[in-house]
Parts: structure tokens; C-alpha cells; sequence
């Protein structure tokens, strides 16, 4: 199930809030859907679409990046 709320942060506040699939910063309104490993944010309904489609089944429902991506990203980039 899957409800949209509004971030009540002030406009002075820095609570940053990450879109689980895409990683956007939202900036008011989110989608947060309740599943087995708790409540998960979204941007939008397409992203909690492609996260079930394909982030839980291609990568898990706990996966994190590796420590090093940023080092692998950088040795990867044609210069």
C-alpha cells in the first residue's frame, strides 16, 4: 500500500529526502509505500513501479552500492 505525503520541513531546514529508485531529491510532496523491510520513499509512481519490477528483483530489497563505486565509476570513464 502507498500513500503520498508532504515533507513538512521549513524552508530553513535541510531534511533531505532521496527517491529509493531513481535517487532524486524531493522536495515536498513523496509517495511512501510500507512493505516487509518497512516504509520505502518514492518520487513518483513510476519509480515504486520499476523498483518492484526490477530493483527487488534484480538486486534485492536490502542492496546497497559496494564502498568503492565512486573508484570504479572513475577508472571506467573513457578520458
Amino acid at each position: 500500500m502507498a500513500e503520498w505525503r508532504e515533507n513538512e520541513a521549513q524552508w530553513y531546514e535541510e531534511r533531505m529526502v532521496h527517491c529509493a529508485t531513481c535517487g532524486r531529491m524531493i522536495a515536498k510532496r513523496y509517495l511512501v509505500a510500507s512493505g516487509a523491510d518497512g516504509a520505502t520513499i518514492f518520487c513518483s509512481a513510476e519509480c515504486l513501479a520499476l523498483y518492484h519490477d526490477y530493483v527487488l528483483v534484480v538486486r534485492g530489497p536490502g542492496y546497497r552500492p559496494p564502498p568503492h563505486v565512486a573508484d570504479t565509476y572513475a577508472q571506467r570513464m573513457v578520458k
